[in-house]
């Protein structure tokens, strides 16, 4: 767990809030399907929930992009640090796209 940890806090502030974001927005996704009776509410849950998990994705994608460029260019005890990045992006950006799928292909179909 400590290992675990100490990788996440390598990665730097702005990827671990991309991570922790895809992970609330994946939390968050099956509230997406039930009703609710307030207006307020209904565009925040209804709306924003969903149209933000495929942007998130999409970010998550463009950082998969730029470290693998980057990882062209490193050194070897770089590699393994662009290596566990990649891997923690497919992670949680694979389990947002999952739940997003899941919510929304039985209305898609």
């Amino acid at each position: 767990m400590k290992k675990l940890l100490e990788t996440l806090r390598s990665m730097g502030a702005l990827r671990n809030v991309l991570h922790c974001t895809a992970l609330f927005l994946s939390i968050m996704m099956p509230v997406s399907m039930i009703q609710i009776d307030s207006e307020s509410w209904t565009l925040l849950v209804l709306g924003a929930l969903p149209a933000l998990a495929p942007i998130i994705v999409i970010i998550i994608g463009l950082d998969i992009m730029m470290t693998s460029i980057w990882k062209s260019y490193a050194s070897e005890g770089k590699l393994t640090y662009y290596n566990k990045v990649i891997k923690a992006h497919l992670a949680f950006g694979g389990l947002l796209f999952l739940s997003w799928l899941a919510v929304f292909l039985p209305k898609m179909i």
